[in-house]
């Protein structure tokens, strides 16, 4: 046994290394091992199974590696699956385990089962009561997944924690006690901030250096801390979303700044009702959304003759006055209501670009949260400056072991492998699919393009198939449903203003005839079911209404259909007015795709041909930003580390 382990592990580590496209042999040679030690286990009873993963925590304890567990470790697993759950994994579901457990993202398409997938990890790697950790999507599927599998965790004798943004501090400490801690990738990240703020022996570097050094912190530090254990697994579910769309920004926590808080309220009411003066070209120059906007001669000259009006602050001073308003016509031409952000509540609520949830707790930074209140004419909130801040990448290289799951990373994967030392593995589907992807349709205006995609919907209605269409933003979730109201079609919408129905709405959207609209991933993580006799019509038909910045997000969209070897089909639709072509290209290079447009059959090839350049383009762009950050980060890190401060920390 032990021969056949060590060649194993061996092998996995090889060809993690090469990135070999085909699964090594001796994984499925593991799977028979597996089946055949569950059929030993299926005579004994819960009683006789605990003790048995008793004994494997033991033989941990003893120094024997995880690796050399697995057999029996999965095999019991499954058994209690099988009891509890009614389930036993499928044999591609355990290499996706053991891709992940040996620190790779597995790549599983949709609805391939990834949450049972994790748990397999989840258990092995509870044995060494070290406490694992695995980020979710969201709160909603944090909960779900815990519990549902609690039974099989709570008969192994493990323990199993959930942390949401509704949790207490007490609730916090109590789940990351557990053997198996669920939550989000934001939670995580935030409690690591909080306790650094709150423990005055983590804010110098040397002092964390003597932490790592012996391992432990004092009982005070920890008896302030949420989580005082130190970090060992975690599993990241769609790991692609969080490790690379979510990787732009950064983890902050804020601190009130009262000594602005008068003279900003001022400044950015007085920015917003002053900035519909200035003209682009003339007054201001838009160097795009990250670099913002910059005043021209004549347009500074403009604020300063506004600033003699009356009304003016009379505190405002002319430097000042720019700046709020370059604030202001960025969040002009930037920020939309229903798109970048919605109203709730009276207060502006983020909404996550990748996902079309709500980002909850989260304000821009830089004044840019108080100008979009002061656009929006409500009360101008208290801003906030850097107390603590980490991103993406430093938050989970504090894992001494990391591992993934997605259904689209495989185009991310020298990305993956170039900043997390992650490689991804691509997992066989546990049958054939049998998705259609019919050719997209383009349009010269976007009028015709939505017109298009209510008639497709009708069609597809008619035909009693259910249909789910994916759109960019709140506010065009909105204009379609009122066309498919004008064309007599009932239908749900998921977005971030009704997000609690989420689990709901997506569950019910493969009965027959049922239409769906939903912002980008809304609803990600759920299974959409076939309805009865929906597979003999041909299954669940998506529309993506227009690209995404991120070729991956289409991929996850067009992969709601045809799920286990269902049946089902995808098509995208795209016009000429789209924001991808605006983002990407000059006005020139539009009139020219137009022109092409107009040529033929031929052409058009060309003009879509064009869209996904566009696409690849923002990707690369975004790539560098990404790269850019960490950059900046290991910069200021090396910075705080020479003044002996926490590079976590905002330098006092």
């Amino acid at each position: 046994m032990t021969n056949f382990i060590s060649s194993l592990t061996n092998r996995i580590r090889g060809f993690l290394l090469t990135g070999e496209n085909e699964i090594p042999s001796l994984w499925w040679d593991m799977i028979t091992q597996i089946q055949g030690l569950q059929e030993e286990y299926h005579t004994q009873t819960d009683s006789q199974l605990f003790d048995e993963w008793h004994s494997l925590r033991y033989r941990v304890q003893s120094g024997e590696s995880l690796t050399n567990l697995l057999p029996e470790a999965f095999a019991i697993v499954s058994e209690q699956m099988q009891r509890h759950l009614g389930i036993t994994p499928y044999p591609v579901q355990y290499l996706g385990a053991f891709a992940m457990h040996e620190g790779a993202i597995a790549e599983m398409q949709t609805g391939e089962g990834k949450t049972l997938t994790a748990a397999l990890v989840l258990c092995l790697n509870a044995l060494p009561e070290a406490g694992i950790h695995i980020a979710t999507a969201n709160d909603y599927l944090a909960e779900r997944d815990a519990a549902w599998l609690s039974p099989v965790y709570h008969t192994l004798g493990m323990t199993v924690g959930v942390i949401t943004a509704d949790s207490s501090t007490s609730e916090r400490r109590d789940a990351y006690d557990c053997d198996i801690t669920y939550s989000t990738a934001r939670e995580f990240g935030f409690d690591y901030l909080r306790d650094l703020l709150s423990s005055p022996d983590q804010k110098m570097s040397i002092n964390s250096r003597r932490q790592q050094l012996f391992g432990r912190q004092t009982d005070k530090t920890a008896r302030l801390m949420v989580n005082p254990r130190a970090p060992y697994m975690v599993i990241i579910d769609e790991a692609d979303s969080i490790l690379i769309d979510e990787a732009r920004t950064p983890l902050i926590i804020g601190q009130q700044d009262l000594r602005e808080e008068r003279q900003l309220k001022s400044v950015c009411q007085w920015g917003a009702s002053h900035a519909t003066r200035l003209t682009e070209n003339e007054h201001y120059i838009d160097h795009g959304p990250q670099q913002g906007m910059e005043l021209t001669e004549a347009g500074r000259r403009l604020v300063r003759e506004m600033l003699l009006e009356q009304g003016a602050p009379t505190s405002l001073d002319t430097g000042t006055a720019y700046l709020a308003s370059e604030r202001a016509l960025r969040v002009q031409n930037y920020f939309h209501n229903g798109r970048e952000y919605v109203v709730r509540d009276e207060k502006v609520a983020i909404v996550d670009e990748f996902t079309g949830r709500i980002s909850e707790g989260r304000m821009w930074q830089n004044g840019i949260h108080q100008a979009i209140e002061a656009k929006e004419g409500l009360e101008i909130t208290t801003p906030t400056k850097v107390g603590a801040q980490t991103t993406v990448q430093e938050l989970f290289a504090r894992y001494p072991r990391m591992a993934g799951m997605t259904g689209t990373a495989e185009s991310a994967a020298s990305e993956l492998k170039k900043v997390f030392s992650t490689p991804v593995i691509s997992i066989p589907t546990n049958r054939p699919s049998r998705r259609e992807l019919h050719p997209e349709q383009i349009f010269m205006t976007a009028e015709e393009k939505w017109n298009a995609i209510v008639q497709e919907t009708a069609e597809m209605h008619h035909l009693g198939r259910p249909v789910l269409i994916g759109t960019r933003s709140v506010n065009l979730s909105n204009e379609l449903s009122a066309l498919l109201l004008q064309a007599g079609l009932e239908h749900e919408v998921l977005h971030a203003l009704n997000h609690e129905n989420e689990a709901a709405i997506i569950k019910e959207a493969g009965q027959p005839g049922r239409i769906t609209v939903a912002t980008n991933l809304a609803g990600r993580g759920t299974d959409i079911l076939l309805g009865e006799d929906v597979s003999e019509r041909g299954g669940l038909h998506v529309i993506c209404s227009e690209l995404h910045e991120s070729a991956r997000i289409d991929r996850q969209l067009t992969g709601r259909a045809a799920r286990q070897g269902d049946p089902g089909s995808a098509r995208v639709f795209v016009s000429l007015e789209d924001d991808i072509l605006k983002t990407s290209l000059d006005s020139e290079a539009v009139e020219e795709l137009i022109a092409k447009f107009q040529g033929g059959i031929h052409d058009r090839k060309t003009v879509l041909r064009a869209f996904y350049q566009a696409q690849q383009r923002i990707e690369k762009r975004h790539e560098l930003q990404r790269i850019e950050l960490v950059k900046r980060i290991q910069e200021r890190r090396e910075m705080l580390h020479k003044l002996g401060q926490h590079a976590n920390l905002d330098a006092l």
